[in-house]
């Protein structure tokens, strides 16, 4: 559901909107008959595991070793 509001409409009835936008709600509040802001819920991201990446990188066996591209320079 899209709800378009005006901005003194939407100062009376901010907790309402928040609450909408909330639910899923796209709320957008326009000023002088323009779009100026759109209310979104701020994205909750899970604070990251340690260790969640274990096994799924491999080091190639033959990773410190010298690059043949640069052999006229080792030298």
């Amino acid at each position: 559901m899209v709800l378009q509001v005006n901005y003194d409409d939407a100062r009376a009835r901010l907790r309402d909107l928040i609450d909408a936008a909330l639910r899923g709600d796209k709320v957008i509040i326009e000023t002088g008959g323009r779009q100026m802001i759109e209310l979104v819920p701020v994205q909750v991201r899970r604070p990251r595991k340690f260790g969640s990446a274990k096994g799924k990188i491999i080091i190639a066996p033959d990773f410190n070793s010298p690059l043949t591209d640069f052999n006229a320079y080792m030298a």
